[in-house]
């Protein structure tokens, strides 16, 4: 699925770029890391959702069983 338009960004491409970065960081960052920025800003909040659901998901793994 396409998220952000303006820099042809996909939700892969998004989660990759959230898990690469990893801890708890900034949506801006993670445009950052892929070379582009919010323009329209229409992406943001459904970036920071995968942004947020990646951040969970590596908290999640760092606990011991």
């Amino acid at each position: 699925m396409i998220i952000c338009v303006c820099n042809a960004l996909n939700e892969t491409t998004v989660r990759q770029a959230a898990q690469k970065v990893g801890g708890k960081t900034s949506i801006l960052k993670i445009y950052e890391s892929l070379d582009a920025k919010p323009k329209c800003g229409k992406c943001l909040c459904m970036a920071r959702d995968i942004c947020n659901q990646e951040m969970s998901g590596a908290d999640l793994a760092s606990i011991p069983a």
